[in-house]
């Protein structure tokens, strides 16, 4: 077998990045694509969203509680008692011309019929609105919150949507990797098995390419059924048909080192929606004290009440009143005073967790950036032991051909050439996961 052209065709398959067992005819899903899929259909991304109008919603629910309040009550029915009124005689006074009046005890009947009580209200609030308008400021921190809630979801989604395209991608590199060593061996076989015919090579050379050949065959199968396991879950995240045919496409080569780690930690805690979201529940707290705060004032309202008792004899047919009414609960024993206290103290809490994320956010930013660094380092190592490992494979096969080499020789660094790929294979996944990783620290979406 040539080995300039096995050579080649290494170097072809790994540069298409692993069109394999049907995958070359399949639709391309760049990262970019994937990514965007992601943010549009995801699940999870989606009920975040779902929690910021609902938050919405419940902002519009307390601006209406700003306007006039009306309220009507009515009870209608046929009385099962006598609605009956007596009058005193004297009750309405006495006169000197006309003497006590009524003159005698009076009793006033209402038949059983239809009647009922009728009572309505309309009521302005007037000293609320200063409570409402802090419920107001409150329930936009709960509309900011969802939307922190939101990006992380988005930015975690990310992150899971890269390390399953990354994975996929050396899945990829794997199958064509192993499709290589595959035709390898092929060629290898025949070669033997002419030799064989001539008699210029044992048999057990023979049964050892075979057996060679059966577990790439083996190694080959488990991948592909990993790599379409892996599609299916990359799917799920897209939140499409698991049984959408895709292909990835070869990432570029690693980019240079990033910024410095001052310029990352000051990124990161700007970005990073788990610091805006312990600093908005710290400003929620904050809030909920004024709230309380404001429960010393009364309830003072413009009010016009409404009364009637229709169908009832001698009763008013209308009563109706505006005035001002007033609400207020002077003494509660110190329930207001306690609650004080106790969100007080819950501020202070939200302080200590909001400065406790910062520290846990600048760890993790040093954390990833040191990977980030080791897996750029041992990349470029395995990537130049792979070389070396490729190059001892070419010089065996042309001293096994002259047959200036054992087959064993050839088979073993065959072997050694494939762990090497699948060595650098790990690492360049690797990089890659934990370039994501980075970037989740970070907070880039």
């Amino acid at each position: 077998m040539n080995a300039k052209r096995c050579l080649g065709l290494l170097a072809g398959i790994c540069a298409l990045g692993g069109l394999c067992f049907g995958q070359a005819d399949a639709p391309l899903l760049t990262l970019d694509d994937a990514l965007s899929l992601a943010t549009k259909q995801n699940s999870q991304i989606q009920i975040a969203a779902f929690d910021i109008n609902k938050a919405a919603e419940e902002t519009a629910q307390l601006k209406t509680q700003r306007l006039p309040v009306i309220k009507l009550y009515a009870n209608v029915g046929e009385s099962l008692l006598p609605i009956d009124l007596t009058i005193s005689k004297g009750a309405l006074g006495s006169f000197p011309a006309t003497g006590p009046i009524p003159a005698q005890d009076t009793s006033i009947k209402t038949p059983r019929q239809i009647t009922g009580i009728v009572y309505g209200t309309a009521g302005q609030p007037i000293s609320q609105l200063y409570k409402i308008g802090l419920g107001l400021k409150e329930a936009r921190m709960m509309e900011d919150l969802a939307r922190e809630k939101e990006r992380q979801q988005i930015q975690e989604t990310t992150q899971q949507v890269k390390q399953a395209y990354y994975q996929l991608l050396q899945l990829q590199s794997q199958i064509a990797s192993a499709e290589v060593s595959l035709n390898y061996l092929k060629e290898l076989l025949a070669f033997t098995d002419r030799n064989l015919a001539q008699e210029t090579v044992l048999k057990s050379e023979s049964l050892s390419v075979k057996a060679k050949l059966s577990q790439q065959r083996f190694q080959l199968m488990t991948l592909n059924d990993n790599y379409q396991t892996q599609k299916e879950a990359l799917n799920r995240l897209l939140s499409r048909d698991l049984r959408t045919n895709f292909r990835a496409e070869v990432t570029s080569a690693p980019s240079n080192e990033e910024a410095s780690l001052e310029s990352a930690q000051n990124k990161a805690l700007e970005q990073r929606p788990e610091i805006r979201q312990a600093r908005l529940q710290t400003q929620k707290s904050e809030m909920q004290v004024h709230r309380e705060r404001a429960e010393y004032l009364p309830d003072v309202s413009a009010q016009i009440s409404y009364l009637s008792f229709p169908n009832v004899s001698f009763f008013p047919k209308n009563i109706v009143l505006a005035g001002v009414s007033l609400e207020w609960t002077p003494f509660d024993w110190g329930q207001k005073r306690h609650k004080l206290s106790e969100l007080r103290s819950t501020v202070k809490q939200s302080a200590l967790t909001e400065h406790d994320a910062q520290q846990q956010i600048l760890v993790e930013v040093n954390a990833n950036y040191r990977k980030l660094a080791e897996a750029r380092a041992v990349l470029a190592v395995d990537g130049d032991a792979q070389e070396v490992e490729r190059e001892k494979l070419r010089v065996l096969t042309n001293r096994y051909k002259e047959k200036a080499a054992l087959l064993t020789d050839v088979l073993q660094q065959q072997t050694a050439l494939a762990q090497a790929d699948a060595r650098y294979e790990q690492d360049l996944a690797s990089f890659w996961t934990a370039k994501a990783s980075f970037e989740h620290a970070l907070g880039d979406q």
